[in-house]
């Protein structure tokens, strides 16, 4: 519990970015820093060519609309959870601990809106999962 609560406020008193919260049902799991991947070419690079990135923080993938997506790990040398999130922000699926520098394809889905890359192992301590909710202002109202 202590992990999560530092997690919290590290993201709570140092972000330079955008912040998102990630529920399961009512009860909240975490907060992260991210940097936003809006159009082409940010999504295209990622978090490519990034020696570190502090623990509560990461990057958030928008898509104009829910669509089939793929992600690999090619120049990325941080190791990740990828989380796959529909037009409301729900969880759809998570991809574990991408290897880095691997170039082999991670299929998040057909209906993904958002993805959210953060340090691997995350999700397994925090106990994030399928079926909870990433809240951010470019979310739907309500969301």
């Amino acid at each position: 519990m202590a992990f999560l609560v530092s997690v919290r406020s590290i993201a709570d008193t140092n972000c330079a970015h955008e912040q998102i919260s990630i529920y399961y049902k009512t009860k909240h799991h975490a907060k992260f820093c991210v940097e936003l991947a809006i159009n082409n070419e940010e999504r295209q690079r990622g978090l490519m060519f990034r020696k570190e990135m502090e623990l509560s923080d990461g990057m958030m993938f928008v898509y104009d609309r829910p669509q089939s997506v793929s992600f690999w790990m090619k120049n990325t040398s941080i190791p990740l959870d990828i989380i796959f999130a529909d037009e409301a922000g729900k969880i759809t699926k998570i991809f574990e601990n991408a290897r880095p520098f691997s170039t082999t394809s991670i299929f998040g889905g057909y209906d993904v809106q958002y993805v959210l890359e953060i340090n691997a192992g995350l999700t397994k301590s925090l106990g994030i999962k399928p079926g909870g909710l990433i809240k951010h202002s470019l979310l739907l109202p309500g969301n």
